[in-house]
């Protein structure tokens, strides 16, 4: 092939390529739980096709299969917490706001406000005002949510097929991927080790660290009297996947629940509980040494910061695996040209990069 139809043909795909994922781009988010769901479950996968004598097809369906009845499950689990949350919010709200119902306000914050020159009837009035908008924000939800629930399901078929084919056939991924990139073969191995290895520590990661939330959030809600303490934990812990707006959905409203009850004291601290142990130590913490612990690239608590959190601006859900990602990546391939400048400069041949993010030296 002559150099101007190569280049002809590599300006044809790279075009080709970016359409692809322009047209692809809504379906990120499945595609990236998909695809590090694969990555997760590679070694349950291997064992079960030795145990099935040497069928990969079929374990990767049963395996595909379990990983779907894993997230049916998950959201049967999540329908149910939040209708019984939202039909007990309800049934609060309507007997609060009935003619006959007490007062929103307790006897401390009455009493304050009281003491400070406040008419606690107009407090009660307002309240009554707000609760009544979020009785009509949560009917709005809930028909927001009937809505986007194609959206979901969508997103899990899409998620669950790229997980088959990426049990299925990741090798010949491998394969095709060393013939089409333009590099060394054993650089192309490296990085793609890296990154399915960085995706898999980001998916296990994110599932720990909000795990991790859950049980935190319990242990405040339990320390400062919240109601039912271990659903809104659970609760917590499903929105925590949600970037920005999921944990103080859950524990935000508790406060203000503890507020307008006459419990100022257990509202300001379930507040700096959450603030700094639920959020801050989670966040910038406990999730970017889950996810950048332990792999080949070993980037840096910062970098792995700046991948969470900016891929999360940038992409959204799936921000937290394909953040990651990305900066991982970028230090796999600093990595690789540092290296071989060193080649060069030593005038030798380039040591061969690992998995493990070590040089081994060339055989002589």
């Amino acid at each position: 092939m002559q150099p101007s139809q190569r280049v002809a043909l590599g300006v044809l795909l790279l075009l080709a390529f970016i359409l692809v994922a322009w047209m692809a781009s809504p379906l990120l988010v499945g595609l990236a739980l998909g695809t590090v769901m694969g990555f997760t479950a590679q070694p349950f996968d291997g064992w079960l096709t030795r145990k099935l004598g040497n069928r990969p097809r079929l374990a990767s369906g049963l395996t595909t299969l379990l990983g779907g009845l894993a997230m049916a499950g998950g959201g049967v689990l999540v329908v149910w917490i939040v209708a019984n949350e939202v039909a007990e919010a309800i049934r609060v709200m309507q007997h609060l706001l009935g003619p006959e119902g007490p007062t929103i306000l307790g006897p401390r914050a009455t009493h304050l406000l009281a003491t400070l020159g406040v008419s606690p009837q107009a407090i009660q009035e307002k309240l009554q005002g707000q609760l009544g908008r979020v009785a009509n924000l949560a009917a709005q939800a809930a028909g927001f949510l009937v809505q986007a629930s194609a959206e979901l399901v969508l997103t899990i078929v899409v998620a669950l097929w790229t997980m088959n084919a990426v049990l299925r056939d990741w090798p010949r991924i491998e394969h095709h991927l060393e013939n089409l990139l333009p590099l060394n073969p054993r650089h192309t191995r490296a990085l793609v080790e890296e990154f399915r290895d960085v995706g898999r520590r980001a998916f296990v990661g994110s599932v720990l660290s909000a795990v991790v939330q859950g049980v935190l959030a319990g242990i405040g809600f339990a320390i400062f009297g919240v109601p039912q303490g271990v659903t809104w934990a659970a609760l917590l812990a499903l929105l925590s996947f949600v970037p920005v707006v999921g944990v103080p959905l859950v524990w935000v409203p508790a406060a203000i629940w503890l507020l307008s009850t006459g419990h100022p004291v257990r509202a300001i601290g379930l507040t700096i509980w959450c603030l700094v142990l639920v959020m801050a130590t989670n966040d910038y913490v406990i999730r970017p040494r889950l996810v950048g612990g332990g792999g080949s690239a070993e980037a840096h608590p910062l970098l792995m910061l700046v991948g969470l959190l900016g891929g999360i601006s940038v992409f959204g859900v799936a921000g937290v695996i394909v953040g990651p990602v990305i900066v991982s990546l970028f230090v796999a391939a600093a990595r690789i040209y540092e290296r071989e400048r060193e080649r060069e400069g030593d005038g030798g041949e380039a040591p061969q990069l690992t998995s493990g993010g070590t040089a081994v030296p060339p055989h002589p």
